[in-house]
């Protein structure tokens, strides 16, 4: 018997448990549909964030939310439990699987009005929320809009900086000599600004078109957020859902939450 145990196993004890291989765990799916499966997360859009005035439209009342509410909703959504990520974080879970933390929810600021910088910003500092700021190049250093100085600032405060055109032309528009201009050459003004890769994109007025694919990937992009009811499931990472916000009160935001993720 023990030079039956001996030959079987060495010198290992008659006792001992036999050695078994880690299981490997399995790689996400990285197919359409595995990645269509994982966009589940709430993401809001802002735009201007300053005090409404007499002179503001209805329509423009849609796009203004006054920094006293957008202060009450961002303490809604901590009340709520959600956790702020950023634009990279929800890109790197639906195309890799990353983990993300309890109740994460994304926001996103369009445009570059000033208001971004010098009314959101220190609320989203205040709540330690973290946020993603697509930029439109054409305003940069213009009256009532960011300076490329802003931009590298809410890049070094933690945010995350994506494009959003030259001039906000809507992109089912363009043509080819429309790409250099749109895609291009605003995705290297703003890596020079911040000092790294700009991957990032948000289609002007939501305005997703799978024609543009191809030449945002050339341009260095690797998704894209829109503003529609439904993702392209044949390309997820490139329209990626968005709701606008307005002046809502906390449980009016809270209820939009639900109802649209």
């Amino acid at each position: 018997m023990a030079v039956a145990l001996a030959g079987c196993g060495g010198s290992k004890k008659a006792d001992e448990p036999p050695h078994r291989t880690p299981t490997a765990t399995p790689k996400p799916k990285t197919t359409a549909a595995a990645v269509a499966a994982r966009s589940h997360v709430p993401v809001l859009c802002y735009h201007q964030i300053r005090t409404p005035t007499g002179a503001d439209s209805a329509v423009d009342r849609q796009y203004i939310v006054s920094p006293s509410v957008l202060d009450k909703q961002l303490q809604a959504l901590a009340d709520a439990g959600y956790t702020p990520i950023s634009g990279t974080d929800y890109v790197a879970h639906m195309a890799r699987g990353k983990t993300l933390p309890r109740k994460p929810i994304l926001l996103t600021f369009d445009d570059a009005s000033g208001g971004q910088f010098t009314k959101a910003l220190p609320i989203l500092k205040k709540h330690h929320f973290k946020a993603t700021f697509f930029v439109m190049t054409v305003v940069l250093g213009k009256p009532g809009w960011m300076t490329k100085g802003q931009v590298k600032a809410l890049d070094r405060a933690g945010m995350t900086i994506g494009a959003h055109t030259y001039d906000h032309k809507a992109v089912p528009e363009y043509t080819s000599d429309d790409f250099e201009t749109q895609f291009d050459a605003p995705g290297r003004e703003l890596r020079k600004i911040v000092g790294h890769k700009v991957e990032l994109f948000a289609y002007p007025f939501g305005s997703y078109s799978s024609n543009a694919i191809k030449p945002m990937f050339s341009a260095g992009y690797r998704a894209a957020f829109q503003l529609a009811d439904k993702l392209d499931k044949a390309h997820p990472l490139w329209s990626i859902r968005r709701i606008i916000v307005p002046e809502l009160t906390p449980k009016q935001l809270l209820h939009e939450i639900r109802a649209d993720f």
